[in-house]
Parts: C-alpha cells; structure tokens; sequence
C-alpha cells in the first residue's frame, strides 16, 4: 500500500470499534488497544514504516476523505471485501492516454468518513507508443 492522502495520519473517533472493523479488511493491523489502533500504510523510499492511527475521543475528527492508492493486482481482493461494507466501484470506460485508466472503490466509513481506494488497471491503458507518421517527399 502507498499513502498517498492522508493529510493528518490520526483520525480521531467515537466509535473505535466500528473504524477498526472496516480498515481491518485493508490495512495490516499492527496495534489494538481499547482506545486505539495502528495500521500500516506501507514502507517509504526510506524504508521508514507509514501509519494510520485511529484514537478514541469525546471530540472526533470531521468527516474527512481519506485515499491509499494500491497496486492493480490487489484492487479486485479489496473490491470483494469493501462492496460488504457498502462501498462503490467507480471506473473508467477506456483511456485515450496512457497511465489514466483509473479505479476508485469509494467506501463510506462510519462517522461520515470515506476511504477511497486507488489503482491504474494497465490493462485499460491506452498503448504507450505513438506510430510515427508518413512524411511526403
């Protein structure tokens, strides 16, 4: 997995139980507490690890939206698993360049929060090369 919007990498919840739940089914749960929980995003250039931390609080974090772009080859196992918890699939119909063939899976969270899940499908991409053209003599 690669951050890629987190903004702030600590959400702040009611309902910490609820949150843990559904990232659960995306991101590796490093640490539960009963007040908490610590999800690993991915490594960076430096092989530092990145996180999500969710905190219990009386006083939580507007509805913010939230994307984690991820390889295409993972998209369909998070498709499967996010649809359960509402989730819609948005895709392109084809591309007319290459690299924007994009899927988004845009699941609503509790708490009016939304995780949106990113990936480029190379299979929809449009062809990478440009024939030359004729020139006339």
């Amino acid at each position: 997995m690669q951050r890629l919007s987190l903004d702030k990498a600590t959400l702040r919840v009611r309902d910490i139980d609820a949150q843990v739940h559904v990232f659960r089914e995306v991101l590796p749960l490093l640490l539960a507490t009963p007040t908490g929980a610590v999800f690993e995003l991915g490594t960076d250039v430096r092989g530092n690890t990145q996180v999500l931390m969710l905190v219990k609080s009386d006083n939580p974090s507007p509805p913010r939206r939230m994307a984690l772009e991820v390889p295409n080859t993972d998209f369909a196992r998070l498709c499967e698993r996010l649809i359960a918890h509402g989730a819609h699939l948005y895709q392109s119909q084809g591309s007319s360049a290459p690299g924007c063939a994009w899927r988004v899976l845009s699941c609503p969270l509790p708490e009016g929060h939304y995780l949106q899940i990113l990936a480029i499908d190379p299979s929809r991409c449009a062809p990478t090369t440009i024939s030359p053209t004729a020139t006339g003599a």
